[in-house]
C-alpha cells in the first residue's frame, strides 16, 4: 500500500466528519430526550414504539368513548327518574280517588293533574338527549317521536321506534330469530378491548361495550290488567290516558290501575338499576385502561427515552475524540513526504 499526502488527509477529515456527527446525533438525542429520533436510530425499537403509540391512542379513544357513553346514559337515567315520579304521584292520586270520600267533582279536578303528568310522561318518554337524538327510539333516533297517537287506538299513544321489532336478532349472521328478551334497537358503544372485535345486536355480556339507550317498547311497556278502552299497546301511559278517562267522567279509577302503576315504577326502576351497571362497567373499563396504559408507557419509555448520564458521558467522550482528531490533522496537513526528502 502506497501512503500519500493525500491518504493522510483524506484519513483525517474522515475521522473528523466522524466524530462530529457523533457529537451532533447525541446533542440532538440530549434535546429532545429521545434515544430515537429517526428510523436509522433503531428500527425494531422504532417500529415496537410506534405499535404502543397507537395502542396508547386507542385507549384514550375508549376513555373518550366513556365520557360520552356517561353523558348519554345520565341523560336516560334523569328521564326515567322523572317519569318514576311521575307514575308515583299518578298512583297517589288513583289511591285517594279509590275512596268513597271523593265524589265526582274532586275527580274531574285530580283529572287536570293528571293531564299535566300524562303530558310530563310522554315527554319524559320522547326525551331527546343533547345531540337531538330520541333516547327510547332505539335505531330511528332521529324520528320526529318514539311514541305517538295510536291511529287504531284515538286518545292512546304507540311505540313507533326502532323499525324493526324488539327482539329481532341474527343469530348467525343468516337465519333471523325471535327473542323477547334481546336488547333490539339500541346502539353500543366501545370503551374497551374485546376478545373477538365483532358487533353483535346486544352486548351479550361483553363488558367491551356499552349500551347508549334502550329500546321504549321495552322501558314504558308493562303486562298491563287494566280494563282498556280499545286494544292500545300495554304502556304506562295508556295506563294514564285510562285512568284520566275514568277520572274526567267522575268515574273511580278502573281495575287494575293501581297494579300497573306500581309494575311501571318497578319497571323503570329496575331499568334505572340496568342504567347504574353500565355506568360502573365504564367505570371499570376506564381503570383497566389506565392502568394498561401505564404498564406499556413504561415499555416506550424504555424503548425510546434517552439515558440522560449515560448520554452525557458519551457526548462528552465524542467531543474529547473530536478534538483530539482535529489536533492530529492541524499537524498532519502541514506535513509532506517531501520533509523527509531534505
Amino acid at each position: 500500500m502506497r501512503v500519500s499526502t493525500s491518504l493522510f488527509h483524506s484519513m483525517g477529515l474522515q475521522s473528523i466528519q466522524k466524530h462530529q456527527e457523533d457529537v451532533l446525533d447525541l446533542q440532538v438525542k440530549l434535546s429532545t430526550g429521545k434515544r430515537v429520533n429517526a428510523p436509522g436510530d433503531d428500527p425494531v425499537a422504532l417500529n415496537q414504539i410506534h405499535s404502543l403509540n397507537r395502542t396508547m391512542s386507542t385507549l384514550d379513544q375508549y376513555a373518550k368513548n366513556g365520557e360520552f357513553a356517561k353523558a348519554q346514559l345520565m341523560q336516560e337515567e334523569t328521564s326515567i327518574e322523572d317519569s318514576i315520579v311521575q307514575l308515583q304521584r299518578a298512583r297517589e292520586l288513583a289511591v285517594q280517588m279509590s275512596s268513597g270520600t271523593y265524589g265526582p267533582t274532586d275527580r274531574q279536578a285530580a283529572s287536570a293533574e293528571l293531564e299535566q303528568i300524562i303530558q310530563q310522561t310522554k315527554n319524559m318518554m320522547n326525551y331527546r338527549n343533547s345531540e337531538g337524538e330520541l333516547i327510547f327510539a332505539g335505531s330511528s333516533s332521529r324520528a320526529e317521536q318514539a311514541f305517538v297517537e295510536d291511529v287504531n287506538n284515538p286518545g292512546y299513544y304507540a311505540y313507533i321506534g326502532s323499525v324493526n321489532a324488539i327482539g329481532q336478532v341474527e343469530s348467525d349472521g343468516t337465519t333471523p330469530v325471535y327473542d323477547p328478551l334481546a336488547e333490539y334497537g339500541a346502539r353500543f358503544i366501545q370503551v374497551g378491548f374485546d376478545a373477538d372485535n365483532k358487533l353483535s345486536a346486544d352486548d351479550g355480556g361483553d363488558s367491551s361495550r356499552i349500551r347508549l339507550s334502550d329500546n321504549g317498547a321495552k322501558v314504558f311497556n308493562i303486562t298491563a290488567t287494566t280494563a282498556f278502552t280499545g286494544t292500545p299497546d300495554s304502556n304506562v301511559l295508556n295506563v294514564l290516558v285510562e285512568l284520566n278517562n275514568a277520572l274526567k267522567a267522575g268515574s273511580p279509577p278502573p281495575a287494575g290501575v293501581l297494579d300497573d302503576l306500581e309494575s311501571g315504577v318497578n319497571q323503570l326502576s329496575q331499568v334505572r338499576a340496568e342504567i347504574g351497571g353500565r355506568q360502573n362497567r365504564i367505570e371499570a373499563q376506564y381503570d383497566a385502561g389506565e392502568s394498561f396504559k401505564i404498564a406499556l408507557e413504561e415499555r416506550r419509555m424504555g424503548l425510546e427515552d434517552m439515558d440522560i448520564v449515560q448520554g452525557v458521558t458519551d457526548l462528552t467522550q465524542s467531543q474529547n475524540a473530536l478534538q483530539l482528531a482535529q489536533q492530529v490533522f492541524s499537524r498532519v496537513q502541514s506535513m509532506s513526504l517531501f520533509d523527509y526528502l531534505r
